[in-house]
């Protein structure tokens, strides 16, 4: 489980929260590891992210887990439903790795 920016698996963070169909956006990982720092931990990023949600708990009031059950924004790749990298050409993403290649 990713807990840390600095272990996000891709390049671009993508948010949202599907209870506000509006509230969603992408962010490129190294601007985000710039400002709030690369061992900041991903709950406390989304805590500033999404700061101005209205159903969003303050943070003392989280549960251990992280992630509260008032708001619902998270990180839309770790959440395993897209199969495919957000930061994969579209190209890419049928090509295939084939073993042995030129001698």
């Amino acid at each position: 489980m990713v807990e840390r920016l600095s272990s996000f698996p891709w390049v671009i963070v993508r948010v949202d929260c599907p209870l506000c169909p509006q509230r969603k956006g992408q962010y490129r990982l190294a601007r985000l590891a710039a400002e709030y720092g690369a061992d900041i931990q991903l709950c406390d990023l989304l805590d500033r992210i999404a700061l101005d949600c209205p159903r969003r708990p303050l943070p003392w009031e989280r549960l251990p887990n992280g992630f509260d059950s008032g708001s619902k924004a998270r990180f839309t790749d770790l959440e395993g439903t897209y199969s495919p990298p957000p930061d994969l050409p579209p190209m890419m993403r049928k090509l295939t790795v084939i073993q042995g290649g030129k001698t």
